[in-house]
């Protein structure tokens, strides 16, 4: 089968298609905690007594100390509150808590693992992404080109160097300054010959 950019696009969009599909019904799928799939806060808020007894994950803000009691919030607006026992972890009001534990009656989990979550672990993480990203992109543009005619990427015979392309891309934009303005010595020797030339009525 001849391959072309036509159907290499069909198979991309096939491809993405399947990996939408995938994700919409993993998401769709129940709790079970039997097979590590564990219930969250909206399990929970929704039928808070059918999971008494079962193992459950959650990560809520810390809305109480004395005694903790934190707020898994999820959805648009939407929360629930249960308090944490069986636990020494002292996490400062308004901080993040990660608990793994089993539910007990009365919005109540008795806490197997917990531990907090700093603010700064979000910007580290968003930090690392984004440099993680500028380099692959960097590779990406330095060592390969893409192919318009068959729409495939190809890796250039000679890689080029960042501040080369930065140089490339100004000088495109810009134009060349010598180019526009042109030569002094041209300027000055086009005018002496202007004025060397003679007129018709000199030579009357």
């Amino acid at each position: 089968m001849k391959d072309t950019p036509m159907r290499r696009l069909a198979g991309i969009l096939l491809l993405m298609g399947f990996l939408v599909a995938l994700m919409v019904a993993f998401g769709a799928l129940s709790p079970n905690p039997a097979v590590g799939a564990y219930p969250e806060g909206e399990h929970l808020d929704a039928n808070y007594n059918a999971w008494v007894g079962e193992k459950a994950a959650l990560w809520g803000t810390v809305v109480e100390t004395d005694p903790l009691v934190i707020e898994d919030e999820y959805g648009a607006g939407k929360s629930v509150h249960v308090e944490l026992t069986d636990t020494s972890i002292d996490v400062p009001l308004g901080d993040r808590i990660a608990v793994y534990g089993v539910v007990e009656p009365d919005h109540t989990i008795r806490v197997l693992n917990a531990y907090p979550i700093p603010a700064t672990n979000y910007l580290y993480m968003y930090a690392v992404s984004f440099l993680a990203g500028l380099w692959v992109l960097t590779r990406l543009v330095r060592t390969w080109r893409l192919d318009t005619q068959t729409w495939a990427l190809e890796p250039r015979p000679n890689p080029r160097s960042w501040t080369q392309h930065l140089r490339e891309s100004l000088t495109e934009s810009q134009g060349s300054p010598t180019e526009s303005r042109g030569s002094p010595r041209e300027s000055r020797s086009s005018s002496t010959e202007s004025r060397d030339t003679p007129t018709e009525g000199d030579d009357a």
